[in-house]
Parts: C-alpha cells; sequence; structure tokens
C-alpha cells in the first residue's frame, strides 16, 4: 500500500515549488521522492489553472461509475443471500455452520 502524506504537507510542499524552489533540493529535504513532487507540482499547476487538466477537486466520472458499479454489486451479493433465506427448497441455518457436524 503506497504511503500518504497529510494534505497540509502536500500543500505547504506545492506552494514551495510554485514559488519557484527546485524540485531535487526539495526532494531531498523533505525526504520525498523526485516523481512524488513532479506528480504533486503537475497537479497543482493544473489547479491553479496555469496547465490545462482535470482540476483536484473535480469528481472524475469514471471514479463515480466505479464506485457506483462497486456499491451496486454488494447490494445484489445482499439480495442473493437474502432471496436464499426465503427459498423453500434450500434450508439456510441462521447462524450458518460455525461447528463440525458430530457424526
Amino acid at each position: 500500500m503506497p504511503f500518504r502524506y497529510s494534505s497540509e504537507f502536500r500543500h505547504k510542499a506545492c506552494e514551495r515549488m510554485l514559488a519557484g524552489e527546485a524540485v531535487k533540493e526539495l526532494a531531498a529535504e523533505l525526504s520525498v521522492s523526485d516523481a512524488t513532487l513532479y506528480k504533486w507540482r503537475r497537479q497543482a499547476l493544473v489547479d491553479a489553472g496555469r496547465r490545462a487538466g482535470a482540476k483536484s477537486f473535480e469528481v472524475d466520472p469514471l471514479l463515480q461509475a466505479r464506485s457506483r458499479i462497486k456499491d451496486l454489486e454488494a447490494e445484489l451479493k445482499l439480495v442473493k443471500e437474502a432471496s436464499a433465506l426465503f427459498d423453500e427448497e434450500a434450508e439456510v441455518s441462521p447462524k450458518g455452520s460455525t461447528r463440525l457436524s458430530e457424526g
């Protein structure tokens, strides 16, 4: 899992880069990779309107769609489990099978 920096830390680093500080020097000082700082700077320029692209505070439609699909799949799973409870042919234990059968 990637390491996540606080938004305040990221914001201060972006301010310093946009003010003209060199990325390589800032990376060494903050112990952050050059690639990470370049990515942050690119997004900060977009957010400031100095570069074309999607602003970080705009909703990404693909991300929103994936989230909706995940929610719908979870809901469908619950509906299938609920319908299995009412199926007369299938006998489902309300507690599940947590114990070994004696026999």
